[in-house]
């Protein structure tokens, strides 16, 4: 059996991290300046996204474990 070390705090190989900052940035342009606002937008902005806004950052895993491999567990463009 082959095992694979996985670092224990990747963000590199968590995509989940890239939508999380697509959606940030997309309720910061809309300015909110209330609780209530920032979770209506939050809601509203879930909603607008498209499968193809996950699959741009699940497509490449390949070339995420690649880069990651090869920066030895360290940064990546990722």
């Amino acid at each position: 059996m082959i095992l694979m070390e996985w670092p224990a705090n990747s963000p590199d190989l968590n995509p989940i991290e890239n939508v999380w900052r697509l959606l940030k940035g997309r309720i910061q342009r809309r300015f909110p300046t209330t609780e209530e606002e920032v979770r209506r937008y939050v809601e509203e902005e879930w909603e607008k996204l498209e499968p193809e806004d996950f699959e741009k950052y699940t497509g490449n895993m390949r070339e995420r474990c690649l880069a990651v491999i090869n920066a030895d567990g360290g940064p990546t463009k990722y």
